[in-house]
């Protein structure tokens, strides 16, 4: 009987050893899911989905090819369907029955601009047909070629597939538990069938004589070879190393039951994708994006600096910031002596705040330095907008923050700030009536009505163009010639992003004119240095005209509060001088 049970033990043992090894080979699933897509669509841009990349659990391996470009990009969903727009472009869907791609084509143009370098992307692959990624859902894919060719028509997508096989490690154990108890039951039953059968008797009464022969010769001090159990302790010990290897082969995790759910499915999507993923960041752009921004504005403003090219800074500047540097590099044709504007330094970003929308145009505003770490020298601060989606963002304001400035609390770059419209009654003073406020204060100083709205402690800007230097550079003139100042405020050009006091940050623009004029006949008006290299005039009899862009950034406080408007930064240049008409 201890026979049968150490067979059946040692069978059953065999069979579950051979079943657990099985789930890990021969019956082993596949280790990932395939599906492609293969279309003769000549639309030029094909989107996938955020829910059909994350229509199996796990990393997303992305394969594509074609001829011609290959080019890829992640970004928000809603971005990436903005930049599409009306374009006629292919949208792969997931078909969970056949477990394939399906793809539908609409849209009605047939080019889109070249998508490469477009500040809407994450990230973005540029002649790459393969790569790996994992997003969440409300982050798509988009899939192009150079926007006026077709986009590649062969898209394959992998996702890995759970191997585990929790049942391994207990099989393997537990088949390697009754192997190692039918080899102990066999070792018992040979014991037990040898004490069973014991020393026997001869019918002669005397004991075989070549035992007495050896008890002789041992008597004697010969050397007898004693019975070694060595061959038997082998014996035991290799099925027990077999079985402690089988044991010890199924302590991987995925060799046993695990709690938690799947770890795939539960795995970490990318960092800027993950901002994306934040119900609370629906940020017009991440702090990634912002520094690639800055980045590449900053490469565009040294270029163009450096050749004096309008048109190249134009990509990357509008408004009153382009204004300034279209005006500095007429003069620095004419003048090689005229200094160059500031370069715009990208290599530390001190401060990123993105307008809190999903919708066009959108504002950014962050404060730049060399170092932020550096007390030293005055960072920048840059007001940047988008248009639209397919747009660049460009520097609308371009200020010098002012020594002793200190910016009002600001939100995380992963939440942002709403925008303020310009007649927003939330504030001290609304957004579009800051500059002619300002403007009268430059122009009166204390004798404004609006001089009690500002702080006058810290403002640098009043000493350099305000009231005081106005009425001496007046009296600085001769008895022949006459100056008259006015100021001009643009409508609708005040930027202004809401703090966490409940006030907000606003960007304007002022232009300080100046008119001079002969008072005697036969008297001309002199011009040097800037007016002369801008207007191309040396003298003349009819006077001369020249406008100052000064640009500002401002705290303004809430509405009700007892604080006063700051300026925090400010930048002011020639940008216009002609002969009076």
């Amino acid at each position: 009987m201890r026979f049968v049970l150490a067979i059946v033990s040692f069978v059953i043992g065999v069979l579950l050893v051979g079943l657990g090894v099985g789930q890990r080979t021969v019956f082993a699933p596949p280790t990932s899911i395939v599906a492609s897509a293969t279309g003769t669509s000549s639309a030029p841009v094909t989107v996938i989905p955020g829910s059909v990349l994350n229509a199996n659990p796990g990393y997303q391996r992305v394969t594509i090819s074609g001829s011609g470009k290959v080019f890829a990009a992640y970004g928000k969903t809603s971005d990436v369907d903005a930049w599409v727009g009306k374009a006629r472009h292919n949208t792969l869907r997931w078909d969970a029955e056949s477990s394939s791609l399906q793809s539908r084509t609409t849209g009605s143009a047939t080019e889109v601009p070249d998508p490469r370098g477009s500040d809407l992307w994450y990230q973005e692959y540029d002649d790459a047909d393969r790569f790996t990624v994992r997003l969440p859902s409300d982050v798509s894919l988009l899939v192009a070629g150079s926007g006026s060719s077709a986009a590649p028509s062969d898209i394959s997508l992998t996702w890995p597939r759970d191997t585990a096989t929790p049942s391994v490690g207990p099989l393997l154990t537990l088949g390697g538990l009754f192997v190692l108890g039918g080899i102990v039951l066999l070792i018992w039953a040979l014991l037990h069938q040898r004490r069973s059968r014991g020393p026997r008797r001869r019918s002669g009464g005397t004991r075989p004589p070549r035992v007495r022969a050896s008890r002789r010769a041992a008597a004697a001090g010969a050397q007898v070879p004693a019975r070694s159990r060595r061959g038997r302790r082998a014996f035991v010990a290799v099925p027990v190393l077999v079985a402690g290897a089988l044991v010890l082969s199924g302590c991987s995790a995925e060799y046993w039951p695990q709690g938690g759910g799947d770890a795939s499915a539960t795995a970490t999507p990318t960092a800027a994708a993950t901002s994306a993923a934040d119900p609370a960041a629906s940020v017009s752009a991440t702090k990634q994006q912002i520094a690639r921004i800055v980045s590449r504005v900053a490469e565009v403003a040294q270029k163009a600096d450096a050749d004096r090219d309008a048109d190249l800074a134009a990509t990357r500047f509008a408004g009153p910031a382009l204004e300034l540097r279209k005006a500095n590099y007429a003069i620095r044709k004419a003048d090689d002596g005229a200094e160059a504007l500031p370069a715009i330094a990208a290599d530390d970003v001190c401060v990123a705040l993105p307008q809190q929308t999903t919708t066009w145009p959108r504002t950014v505003f962050v404060v730049v330095a060399a170092d932020c770490s550096d007390k030293k020298t005055a960072p920048q601060a840059l007001t940047l907008v988008q248009e639209d989606a397919r747009a660049d963002y460009k520097v609308a304001y371009d200020v010098s923050l002012e020594a002793d400035a200190q910016l009002p609390s600001l939100a995380p770059t992963t939440i942002g700030a709403a925008a303020l419209p310009g007649n927003s009654p939330l504030l001290a003073l609304s957004p579009d009536a800051v500059a002619p406020a300002y403007a009268d204060v430059l122009a009166k100083d204390t004798e404004s009505s609006s001089a009690k709205l500002f702080a006058d402690q810290g403002d640098d800007l009043r000493s350099r163009i305000g009231k005081a230097y106005k009425d001496k550079k007046a009296a600085d003139l001769p008895d022949t010639a006459k100056i008259e100042y006015s100021s001009e405020t643009p409508d609708d050009a005040a930027l202004a992003l809401a703090t966490n006091d409940a006030g907000a940050l606003v960007s304007v623009d002022v232009s300080e004119i100046e008119k001079v004029t002969p008072t005697a006949d036969g008297a001309e008006v002199n011009t040097e240095g800037a007016v002369k290299a801008l207007s191309g005039v040396g003298s003349s009899k009819k006077g001369v005209t020249a406008t100052y862009g000064v640009q500002l950034l401002f705290s303004v406080p809430p509405v009700g509060s007892d604080d006063k408007i700051e300026l925090l930064g400010f930048t002011q240049g020639l940008i216009a001088a002609s002969e009076v008409s």
